[in-house]
């Protein structure tokens, strides 16, 4: 009985322990994806107004020969960062830097990264894309005249994305793995105590009721005067004397009605 009030109990703590986990993954993905994305969109509007600053001189997006080095120094920032493309406003890609381990470079621009950055360009905001293997942030290129005339596209491994996410939630699913075994372990200790306690007050009840009957059949039983156990036996002895007194009443009926019974029979 111990056991399965304690597993009821355990049940109960851990269905609410996995809800609470299932939230704290959810909002610790929604802020940690939000704080990557903020960070990568800071880096994409940085590399943008340098680009732009080219752009207000009056200078093509394709002559710009410095182009190169400011996306290597801005890859440098984070290792995680697979490659920079800046593209003119056909998707045409004009100047790439990428990580020279990768093993799918990039060479063109989908066609979806382009659509995309057009659709954002009255916003002026960083636009956002992801696929199962990167995470992918980027801007409009607009000269002093308002006019879009490229973009950029900074793709980021999401591996260390996912790593730290499954570190979160592995770490939560330890925490309450140990809080889960520490609360079965005191509701099975709280059960035993309180059920420990109510079967010795049974036991008590059990054999003074056990006593008390076996000493009311004994000749010399006399309970305490005044004691709520002399009223009650005396009303228990009252009831009987007055249940024998009835009894007796009927008997002598009875025998009446079979004497009369017998006399008409014998006058017939």
């Amino acid at each position: 009985m111990y056991l399965k009030i304690t597993a009821a109990i355990t049940t109960l703590i851990a269905f609410v322990l996995g809800l609470a986990v299932l939230m704290n993954y959810a909002k610790f993905e929604r802020a940690f994806s939000s704080l990557t994305e903020s960070r990568l969109a800071f880096l994409v509007q940085d590399l943008r107004e340098t680009l732009e600053f080219g752009l207000d001189l009056g200078l093509d997006p394709a002559a710009m020969a410095n182009t190169a080095s400011i996306l290597a120094r801005e890859a440098a920032k984070d290792p995680q960062i697979l490659s920079i493309l800046v593209f003119d406003d056909q998707g045409q890609v004009l100047h790439r830097h990428q990580r020279e381990a990768l093993i799918h470079p990039l060479r063109d621009l989908p066609p979806g990264w382009f659509e995309t950055a057009l659709r954002t360009h009255s916003t002026a905001t960083p636009w956002r894309a992801s696929d199962p293997d990167t995470l992918i942030v980027g801007a409009t290129l607009t000269n002093n005249f308002g006019r879009v005339v490229g973009g950029i596209a900074l793709r980021y491994d999401r591996s260390f994305h996912d790593r730290e996410l499954e570190q979160a939630l592995a770490g939560l699913t330890q925490a309450a793995g140990l809080i889960l075994l520490a609360a079965a372990l005191i509701a099975l200790m709280s059960v035993w105590l309180l059920f420990r306690s109510a079967r010795r007050d049974l036991n008590q009840v059990g054999v003074a009721l056990t006593r008390f009957l076996e000493e009311a059949d004994h000749p010399a039983f006399q309970p305490g005067r005044g004691s709520k156990l002399e009223a009650g036996y005396a009303a228990a002895e009252q009831s009987s004397r007055e249940f024998r007194r009835r009894l007796r009443q009927a008997e002598r009926i009875l025998r009446l009605e079979q004497r009369l019974s017998n006399q008409g029979k014998a006058d017939d």
